[in-house]
């Protein structure tokens, strides 16, 4: 269970997140939806530690993740994950170079070849030519550059991924193997929490935090949202939300 208490967060002088307090069970998957400018998304990153809260903490079933021992904290590191917007691969290195990366720091047990194996059979499941390991990011197209940043998140098996907009940016096509993804690792219980622009993948939560200027205003299914009668739940719905067609 991930915990946050009390957390407050400022950037600019604005305030972002206000005394927010919640409870994030193990193997559900939770949306984070907010207006864009309100920069709601860093709660993501205040949940893995890339980012320290101005008040309040952040437990991992009772270790706080930033002010425990080193030995707790790097082990909650190696079960959380983090899949940018955009970004996240280091251009100087391959691909495949980058996503040997946190493997090697991670599962120091396993041998070279088994980490080839298990990269294989992640680019399988994107339908991604493995080619692609010998190239730059640089030299990528932008959608598959998306697609390699959730390989890299899951590379480690991570029992909490955080992943922030894993829709924007991709065509009908890459958008319904993502969707498959967040599906296939609900049923392996991974805990997984995005923020997003687009409403698909609140379609498939379960359960939706609604924020409005640092504030928790409500929380539910998409169903519960759409028919809810908050008003700032509608507005935010209704102007802030790219709605599409169902693509689970």
């Amino acid at each position: 269970m991930i915990k946050a208490e009390n957390i407050s967060y400022q950037l600019d002088g604005k305030i972002i997140l206000d005394d927010f307090t919640f409870e994030f069970q193990k193997g559900l998957v939770y949306g984070i939806i907010s207006p864009i400018e309100d920069r709601t998304a860093i709660l993501l990153k205040l949940l893995c530690g890339i980012a320290e809260p101005l008040t309040g903490r952040i437990t991992y079933d009772g270790v706080d993740i930033l002010n425990s021992s080193e030995e707790e904290i790097m082990e909650l590191r190696k079960i959380i994950s983090f899949v940018f917007d955009r970004g996240g691969l280091l251009s100087n290195l391959t691909v495949l170079e980058n996503l040997m990366l946190p493997m090697d720091y991670h599962l120091t047990s396993l041998s070279q070849d088994h980490k080839i194996d298990m990269i294989y059979y992640i680019l399988e499941i994107f339908g991604i030519d493995k080619n692609v390991l010998n190239e730059r990011p640089a030299k990528l197209h932008y959608q598959v550059s998306k697609l390699m940043a959730l390989v890299r998140g899951y590379i480690t098996n991570p029992e909490v991924i955080l992943y922030d907009n894993p829709l924007s940016d991709l065509e009908r096509a890459f958008r319904k193997k993502v969707i498959k993804f967040f599906l296939d690792l609900k049923h392996r219980n991974v805990t997984q929490i995005f923020y997003s622009t687009t409403d698909t993948l609140f379609e498939i939560s379960d359960n939706n935090l609604v924020f409005y200027e640092g504030k928790l205003v409500e929380t539910g299914t998409w169903e519960e949202l759409i028919m809810s009668n908050h008003s700032v739940t509608q507005y935010i719905i209704k102007e802030h939300l790219e709605i599409g067609i169902n693509e689970a």
